[in-house]
Parts: C-alpha cells; structure tokens; sequence
C-alpha cells in the first residue's frame, strides 16, 4: 500500500475494524500483546496519526492503573481484605477440576496468571455467557472481591468480566471486503496487519511471501512447519502478538506433561488447548527422556492425536497446528553454511527422517531481511484482534483445499504421499491468506500459492534426499504443475 487512496480504501471497507498504526508505534515494548494494546488504544483515544503527548499520557495512566505488575499481587490482596473491589486488564481462564472423591458437583474456578492467582471463585452464569475461557482464556476486564463461602473461607472471587476480543468472523462478508482490493493491495495488508512495513527497500517479493507463510499455520489447521534463519528477523513477533489461541514456549525444557497431558492432574497439554503452539529457539530445548516426547509427537504429526502411555486411555484429537522456530548460522553469502543438511546444529532427533518428514516444509528465514527500527508497520490496518480471529476461522474452510486439489498436477514418480498432502495445505493456506473470495486466476495460483508451497516442502525433501537413500527413488526434486 503507497497512497493515500489506499489507506482510505481500507477505512472505507473495514471501517471500526482498522486501525491506523501510528497509534500503537512506540507502546510495543510493554509486554502487552498487540491485539490487546491496539484495542484499548481505539477504545481510550480513538483517532488518526501518532498520538499527542495529551493522549500518550492518558493511554500511559491507564495502563498503569489497569495492567498488573509482577510484584503487585500481595498490594492486591491488601485493597480486597479491606472491602476494595478491584478491577484490572489481564488474561482470564477458567478450569473445572473433578475429584473423584467428592460428592459435590465442582464449581468453576477462575486463574489469573498474570497474578499467579488460582482457584478463585467465579458465577456460572459468567463461564455461560463466556465459554471460551474454558479453553485459552480471553482477555478483559475483570473485576475482584474478596467473598466468604459456605463454610466461611474467604477466597478471591471474580465478580464481573468484560471480554474484549473479536467474536467468529463472518468469512462471507470478509471475502466480500477482499474484492475491493487488488491482489498487490490486499498482500501489503497482509503483511502490514502483521505488523510490519511492506514498503520497506528491503523487503522484496520473496521475503513477503516467506513472511506471510508463518500465517499459513493459523488459517490452516493441523499444519505443522519450521522456520529456520539467523537472529533477528522477528521469528516470534506475529505469534506472541496475534492472539491468545496461540502459545509460544520459548526454549528451555518441554516435559510430556506439558505439551501432551498432565499425569497427576489430568490437565490437556498445549497441543490439546491451542490452535496453534509455537516452539521457540528449537536448537536450545532440552527434554529429560526424548523419547517420550519424540514418540507420541510423531504420531501426532502424521494423524492429529496422541496418546500418552499410562495416563490417558484414549487418544486425545486436536488440531493444533506446530510451529518450530530455530536459529541458523549464515556464511558471506548469506545463505545456510549447512545447506545440504540444515539441521546440522540441531538435537539429533530434529535429523530423524521419520519426524522431519512429517513437517509441511521448512521455511527459508535466511531470504528474511534482519529486523529494523523502521521495519514497523505505520500504515492503516487490520485491528490484531480482529485479523486474527478472521485467519482462525478460515481453519474449518474446505473449499480451499479443494480448489488447491483441482487445480494442481503432480508428477507422481517425484511425489511421495506426504509431499502431496505437504504442498496441498500449503497451497490452500496461501489461497486462504492472499484470495479468501477464491476469484484468481491459474497464474495467480501458481505464482502466489503453488510455486511457494513446492519451494517449502522442497526444503524437507533436500534433507530426506542426503540423509536416507531411500529417497533417493524419488529424485532430488519435486515437479508440480497448474491443471
């Protein structure tokens, strides 16, 4: 997007559901999720362009006021014992716990994690008009009193709630917005809604797309990819900001309890709550018994379930899609010191044929430019929460996969299944991404969608190719064409 015409073009279509991104420039270092920041920015001081010093003070007091700081629990504490209400901005979740030897019927509990508060009391008449806090929770306005129960203890009881996330987007209205714009617009509001400048010099036409890819996980379920490329080319940023039916596990250890089930409670793991779960600095995890990890998630990636043997019975579905981030060394060239092995450097679980070639395809994050200052999105855009609520409700959309399976040809004695199946939901994510009306042509199929997702899965079938010999039958490289 270059003009003027365009930023009111977008106004004109979404109309609430943009926002200019002056607003929000120079607030992100808050640790505060940006589909969160920009509503309360719309909502506190609604407008156009950078905000005024009048302004940036009002938004600072209330976020001060209103987000809870790590140290503040035992402050909060202190106001509720006094008779206080409380009422603060923070992620909401509620959990039902069953004991099998209780003869009551559980109430909900309430968890606010950015209090380390738990098992607090809440109305079942607010989980009701609710439900999604039963799943990854929802941020809002939530308020507080201290209440005494039936056997006279007192607990922290979360009085009233008010969400502010996006509810389901209407995909039919939404692909009606897409055909104001041309594919060239409506790719720059893609990539700009994510949050970054696409008329930055440095981003070209290559970097966008590969960029965009880490979309593709989001709109289409049970899709799982890696990105691998050097520091600081914002690997995480789109998922940590999106919104929360999205996780990101930075490094350090993974335990089966937490990725799959939990043995003592009984709590589903990250794969079985969330849309999409994002490991990130892969090449620093650590596991303390690999094969209890590696194992299931196997079965996982090639079937949509796991079974955590010894504590769940049946298997547990879901369709989660897996993101792997790592980082890569880079030689003068600027390209993979290890190409014909880019998982070199990694665990050795990660050289594994059997896992690898579960993944969609690897993303080529070297072709990313490294992120600056003036990278930063300042144009009119998509609201985050709004953008990210229409991506996941794509996930449960057929037509796109059948469109990609129509009007694609494989050269079959160069294809495995999975090479299909990879190069399929690749294509239908970008379909989903870039065309959600579903008006292009075959070139622009083969251009936007089908040559990327080839390129993706080509970089797994390179690493299968010098690894096992038994790929070798296939050839080196994958052949597809438009029909």
């Amino acid at each position: 997007m270059t003009s003027n015409s365009v930023h009111d073009l977008v106004n004109q279509v979404f109309q609430s559901l943009s926002i200019d991104k002056k607003r929000s420039n120079g607030l992100n270092n808050l640790g505060i999720p940006s589909f969160v920041l920009e509503w309360l920015i719309d909502k506190i001081v609604p407008g156009m362009g950078n905000l005024n010093d009048l302004e940036l003070n009002k938004v600072n007091d209330f976020l001060q006021k209103a987000f809870p700081k790590k140290d503040d629990q035992e402050v909060i504490k202190f106001k509720l014992i006094q008779g206080q209400t409380h009422k603060l901005i923070a992620l909401l979740q509620v959990r039902i716990k069953l004991d099998s030897n209780s003869k009551q019927i559980p109430e909900p509990l309430a968890n606010i994690p950015a209090l380390n508060f738990s098992d607090c009391e809440i109305s079942t008449d607010i989980v009701e008009r609710y439900q999604r806090l039963l799943r990854q929770g929802v941020w809002g306005k939530i308020t507080l009193r201290l209440k005494s129960n039936v056997n006279g203890n007192f607990k922290v009881s979360v009085t009233d709630f008010d969400p502010f996330q996006s509810s389901e987007v209407d995909l039919q209205e939404y692909a009606e917005c897409r055909s104001h714009f041309t594919t060239e617009q409506w790719r720059d509001l893609m990539f700009c809604s994510m949050g970054y400048n696409p008329e930055h010099p440095n981003y070209n036409y290559r970097s966008k797309t590969w960029m965009l890819t880490r979309l593709i996980p989001l709109v289409e379920s049970n899709y799982h990819i890696m990105e691998l490329a050097p520091k600081g080319t914002g690997k995480s940023f789109v998922y940590e900001n999106i919104n929360n039916k999205v996780s990101v596990v930075s490094g350090g250890k993974i335990t089966p309890a937490k990725l799959f089930i939990d043995g003592k409670t009984k709590e589903v793991g990250l794969l079985g709550r969330y849309d999409v779960v994002v490991l990130d600095e892969i090449q620093s995890l650590t596991f303390d018994n690999p094969d209890e990890i590696i194992g299931p998630l196997k079965t996982y990636l090639a079937n949509g379930s796991y079974n955590r043997s010894g504590f769940s019975d049946i298997p547990i579905a879901s369709d989660c899609s897996l993101v792997l981030l790592g980082n890569i060394e880079l030689d003068e060239d600027q390209r993979p010191k290890n190409r014909y092995n880019l998982m070199k450097n990694l665990r050795n679980f990660f050289s594994e044929t059997a896992f690898l070639d579960r993944f969609s395809g690897i993303l080529p994050g070297w072709e990313i430019p490294k992120f600056q200052r003036d990278m930063i999105a300042n144009q009119i855009v998509l609201k985050m929460d709004f953008f990210g609520e229409a991506l996941l409700s794509l996930r449960r959309d057929n037509r796109f996969y059948q469109y990609a399976e129509q009007h694609t040809q494989f050269a079959h004695q160069t294809i495995t299944v999975r090479d299909e199946k990879a190069i399929l939901k690749t294509a239908s994510g970008f379909l989903k991404i870039l065309y959600p009306h579903l008006q292009l042509t075959l070139q622009d199929y083969q251009r936007d969608c089908l040559e990327p997702a080839r390129e993706i899965r080509q970089q797994i079938r390179n690493i299968l190719y010098n690894l096992d010999d038994e790929y070798k039958k296939y050839g080196k490289e994958i052949y597809v064409d438009v029909k």
